[in-house]
């Protein structure tokens, strides 16, 4: 089945009828990844696919080094009469691998380390839009632009007892936010590629750390101790971070005032709490 590049129906086609089986990531029942044929494009696609995703990694392409991790180039982004976002971007031939080794593992910790140079005035994602993924649940809608307004969102995670969260002066740095095997690709000729800019912005790095902490699997403590992370110094920090994610997952969190957090005004006072246990 060939694609007409400069028509978005004929991707729109392609993409939803294309066999799981030549899916290049993903899955049926949210976002996937197919390659385009005749051409060195892939399109990520579904339900959860937005134009921010796309902005961030348009950014990310052109703040980051490609000597040091590869983005690919965002090509165009458009969104089907369903509300499926399309993003297509260069297609990088390479492999995932896990698990990683401990020279892969390292290797991310050198692209993280490389990040930490990265910085920036404004907190936030990097393109200015909504914070999003596994730190800041996709249907909060939450802009950042200040460490503040990150501590907020965590203390009104928090219940009393619970302590809060508080950043110490410290760089915004380049957070991707996501780092995991399956968005990592290894070219043959020693080059990495890094994917999935979604939750990506400027963040204490703490929060860098958090996103892999909370996760709670092999791949995370590798590298976290690959990146020297101190447990003994960040733990109380990184305790509270936790439970902020895990009260977010307990509990459904409704802003009495919707703009609150936004112009950095919020306090637990103003958010009406509703709960259920799973």
């Amino acid at each position: 089945m060939s694609v007409q590049l400069d028509n978005h129906q004929s991707i729109i086609n392609y993409c939803r009828s294309c066999p799981e089986d030549q899916l290049t990531g993903g899955l049926r029942s949210g976002n996937q990844v197919v390659k385009l044929p005749d051409c060195d494009l892939v399109v990520k696609f579904g339900p959860f696919v937005s134009s921010y995703e796309a902005k961030n990694q348009q950014k990310a392409y052109g703040i980051i080094n490609p000597d040091i991790v590869i983005v690919p180039s965002v090509h165009k982004f458009f969104v089907d009469d369903e509300g499926w976002g399309y993003i297509i971007s260069d297609f990088i031939q390479g492999k995932i691998i896990e698990p990683l080794s401990d020279s892969h593992i390292h290797r991310l910790a050198h692209i993280l380390e490389y990040f930490r140079s990265i910085t920036a005035n404004r907190a936030g994602s990097l393109c200015g839009g909504p914070s999003v993924g596994l730190l800041f649940p996709d249907t909060n809608d939450l802009t950042i632009s200040n460490v503040q307004q990150v501590e907020e969102w965590f203390n009104s995670r928090l219940f009393p007892g619970d302590g809060k969260v508080h950043f110490d002066p410290t760089p915004l740095v380049l957070c991707h936010l996501d780092i995991a095997p399956r968005n990592v690709i290894w070219l043959d000729d020693g080059r990495v590629c890094l994917l999935d800019w979604a939750s990506a912005g400027f963040y204490p790095r703490l929060l860098e750390f958090a996103s892999l902490f909370f996760q709670e699997y092999r791949f995370s403590e590798m590298l976290l101790k690959a990146v020297g992370f101190d447990y003994g110094r960040d733990k109380e920090e990184q305790q509270r971070i936790c439970q902020a994610l895990y009260n977010n997952e307990r509990y459904s969190f409704w802003l009495h005032l919707s703009s609150s957090i936004t112009s950095g005004t919020a306090k637990t006072s103003d958010l009406t709490r509703r709960k259920w246990y799973w």
